[in-house]
Order: structure tokens, then C-alpha cells, then sequence
């Protein structure tokens, strides 16, 4: 039987499992202000050194589809502890690259395991919590991954006054390292595998049975598409900002920590809406505001406005992305009928495998060319307005 208190999860397994959905600001935030180092360093292109958010995207999303099927069978904890010695294992050996191609593949590895971590943590809950509830509580986890957001630029940006980028992956291997520990300690089992077997053929036919139902895959586009949104800013705002505007990375990275707070604030701010008004018109409402944003990124970017106007159009097209994303997970999984591992995995897929292949795709025309970010974007919007319109006509006729 699903529970719904909120007091079911215990603060430090709060904070643990926030903390595994937070791999991607730690495998993608921590790491963005290096970005421009990271080609110099290896005499590669702009595109080519977006390669190295691609693997790790692409990988998070392949993840995701593997590891959340995977522990509905073997258990939620003891895939996770294997994930997270995976995770120290490859970040400690991305101290010592010297090869691009080396590179790209330790940070594949880095995205399979960090996108499997994400999908249990999102599956643990998920084994809890249904509804209203269940927004909230990945709403809370947010916060979580909110303030790991604020911090995780601002350790990249100061790592790079003070020493080489690599030492970031130093970092990484010490913070998976703690996780590991508490989440061995403090993690319990929720998820019954007595009776579960690995059945290829019955995970498919779920997925299957899951894709024919527009009440769940509406929603899945949805919140794969404002993930299109973050992560073609994260791909594109480094060198928008500090090859086109010319911000230090460190400046940089407290750009950064005022989108965490703002991420903060949007995820807790949903938390307490979802208690008085429908999630699908909080849906609406979200992605429109963050439509309203793109347009005026658009004309910041187009017409090289001052560096405020930017920063302020940044800020209204990325925070909504932590209301409409525990919107959008709670409205789908509910469409689930065997474990939730299943339906977190397909969840997970679309958002990291099409941010993934818009990652390299923003620095196509070099790194002082704004001009594919804002077609990918533009796109994206008008997709997010057709979606919106088709959840709405399926509500009028539920």
C-alpha cells in the first residue's frame, strides 16, 4: 500500500536521496565552468568539447532506462550502493585523462551510473508517495537538489582560480564517496523483490502499455521538454556569458547560484500550490511563464541587450523547470501499472536522451553564435504550446 505522510522519509534519507537526483547539476553544473578550458586544454572545437555534455546526458538517460528496471528486480538499495562506488571508481580516473576520446567515454560511464542513481532515488520515492503527495515530496528532494545546484558552479568556478579542472572530478569521487556511506547506513529496502524476476519481455511490453496512453506520455513531453530548455542554457550560457559578455567563472557560477535559489524557491513554491489547484492548471501556468521567458532570451540574445536584461531573462525561462518537472513525473507515473522503476526509467529516457542531443547542437556555429540556441529553444517552445493545448482538450473531455 502506497504510503502518503510526508513524515514517511526520515530527514537524512530526504537529504540522501535529493542528493542522488542532484548528479545531474553535479555532473553537468559543477563541471560547465570549465567548459572553455576544457577545449583549450585539448585543442578541440566548441562543439567538440559540448561532446563532453553529450556522453554524459546520453548516458544519464541510458541510465535511467537500465538501472530503474533493474532495481524494481534486485532492490532499490543495493543497486544504488553499486552505482555510486561506480560513480567515485570513473570520476576518480577523470583526474588522470589525458585523452579527449578517453574523456568522452569515462563520461558516458559517469552519465550511465549518475542517471541510475537519479532514477532510484525518484523510484524510492515513488514506492511512497502517489498524487499530491508525491508532487511535494519531489518538490522537497528538490530543494535538495536546489542548493547542490547554487554550490556545485560555484566549486567549479573557484576549483579553476585556484587549480586545474580535473580537481572538480576529485571532488566528485569524495562527494559520492559520503553519499555512499550515509545512504549505507541510513537507506532501507522499499521495494518487495521476493516475487520479482528479470523479464525483459514483460519490462518492454510495461513500456509499451505506458507509451499507448497519452495521460502519460503528455506529461513525459512535457517535462522532457523544459529539461530542453536547462540544458541548452547550461550547454550555451557558458560561452554566451563569458566569451560574448565576458563574465569570469566565477561571476559565472554565482549566475549559477542565483538560478539554484530561484530553483529552490519555484520547486517549494509548487509544493504549497499543488495543495489548493490542480496540477494540470499549475502544468499550464508554469510553462507558460517559461515560454514568456524564451521570448525574451530571444531578444536579449538577438539584440545583444546589457548583461542584467540577459540574467534576468535567463532566470524567468530556467526556474519553472523544478515546478513543471515534479508536475509532470507525478501526473505520468500515476499511469503505471507495474513498478514504478519501469515508468521512472521511461521518464528519465526522453529528458536525458533529448537534452543530450541538444548539448553539442547550441555550439554547432562556434561559441560566439547564439544563433542555434535560439532556434532550439524556439522550437521547443512552440512544441511546449501544442502539448499544452493537447493536455487541455484532454481534460475538457475526462
Amino acid at each position: 500500500m502506497v504510503k502518503t505522510e510526508q513524515s514517511r522519509l526520515p530527514i537524512i534519507m530526504i537529504i540522501v536521496l535529493g542528493a542522488m537526483t542532484a548528479f545531474g547539476p553535479m555532473l553537468v553544473d559543477m563541471y560547465n565552468p570549465a567548459l572553455p578550458q576544457v577545449r583549450d586544454d585539448f585543442g578541440v572545437s566548441t562543439s567538440t568539447s559540448q561532446l563532453t555534455l553529450f556522453f554524459v546526458m546520453i548516458g544519464m538517460a541510458l541510465g535511467q532506462f537500465v538501472f530503474g528496471p533493474l532495481s524494481d528486480v534486485y532492490g532499490r538499495k543495493k543497486t544504488v550502493l553499486s552505482i555510486l562506488i561506480g560513480i567515485a571508481v570513473v570520476s576518480l580516473a577523470c583526474v588522470f585523462v589525458s585523452s579527449i576520446n578517453v574523456f568522452l567515454v569515462l563520461r558516458f560511464i559517469q552519465g550511465l551510473l549518475g542517471g541510475g542513481a537519479i532514477v532510484i532515488a525518484r523510484a524510492t520515492v515513488s514506492d511512497q508517495y502517489e498524487g499530491a503527495s508525491l508532487t511535494q515530496m519531489i518538490a522537497t528532494l528538490l530543494v535538495v537538489n536546489g542548493i547542490i545546484t547554487i554550490i556545485a558552479p560555484l566549486i567549479g568556478g573557484y576549483t579553476l582560480a585556484f587549480t586545474s579542472w580535473k580537481m572538480i572530478f576529485a571532488a566528485l569521487t569524495l562527494i559520492s564517496l559520503v553519499i555512499f556511506s550515509i545512504a549505507f547506513i541510513k537507506m532501507e529496502e522499499t521495494r518487495d523483490t521476493a516475487n520479482v524476476r528479470l523479464n525483459f519481455g514483460a519490462i518492454f511490453k510495461d513500456f509499451g502499455h505506458l507509451l499507448s496512453k497519452a495521460r502519460f506520455v503528455i506529461p513525459m513531453l512535457m517535462q522532457g521538454f523544459t529539461y530542453v530548455m536547462l540544458f541548452s542554457f547550461a550547454a550555451a550560457s557558458p560561452f554566451i556569458t563569458q566569451k560574448i559578455y565576458h563574465m569570469s567563472p566565477q561571476a559565472f557560477g554565482w549566475m549559477y547560484a542565483v538560478i539554484g535559489i530561484g530553483l529552490i524557491a519555484m520547486s517549494q513554491i509548487t509544493a504549497f500550490a499543488v495543495k489548493n489547484i490542480e496540477r494540470e492548471k499549475l502544468l499550464h501556468t508554469l510553462t507558460g511563464i517559461q515560454v514568456f521567458g524564451v521570448i525574451l532570451v530571444v531578444i536579449t540574445t538577438g539584440f545583444h541587450l546589457p548583461l542584467p536584461l540577459l540574467l534576468a531573462s535567463f532566470f524567468i525561462m530556467v526556474w519553472p523547470v523544478t515546478g513543471i518537472g515534479p508536475l509532470g513525473f507525478s501526473l505520468a507515473i500515476e499511469e503505471r501499472s507495474g513498478g514504478s522503476g519501469n515508468a521512472s526509467s521511461l521518464l528519465g529516457l526522453f529528458q536525458f536522451i533529448i537534452g543530450g542531443i541538444i548539448a553539442p547542437l547550441v555550439g554547432i556555429q562556434g561559441g560566439t553564435s547564439v544563433g542555434p540556441f535560439i532556434v532550439i529553444i524556439l522550437i521547443t517552445s512552440v512544441l511546449v504550446i501544442v502539448l499544452n493545448v493537447w493536455l487541455h482538450k484532454l481534460i475538457q473531455v475526462k
